[in-house]
């Protein structure tokens, strides 16, 4: 029998924090972002993607319908 490798799963580990407000909140936030490197920035995304869409963000093609309106001064 050949070895098996077993990936182990990375645990994850939540912080929560406790802010006086919502523009506090949103400095820390960017703050946090500006620290992901391109990779994990995209893994997030890909991440908040699957949330929203699910399997159609990847499996299904997505449908756009733009109208323009022309306005004549």
């Amino acid at each position: 029998m050949g070895d098996i490798m077993l990936k182990e799963k990375q645990e994850r580990v939540l912080v929560m924090k406790v802010f006086s407000s919502f523009e506090e909140e949103n400095r820390a936030e960017h703050r946090r972002l500006a620290a992901l490197t391109p990779y994990q920035g995209l893994k997030e995304f890909a991440i908040l993607q699957e949330r929203v869409w699910g399997t159609k963000w990847t499996r299904e093609r997505i449908l756009k319908n733009v109208r323009i309106e022309k306005v004549s001064c």
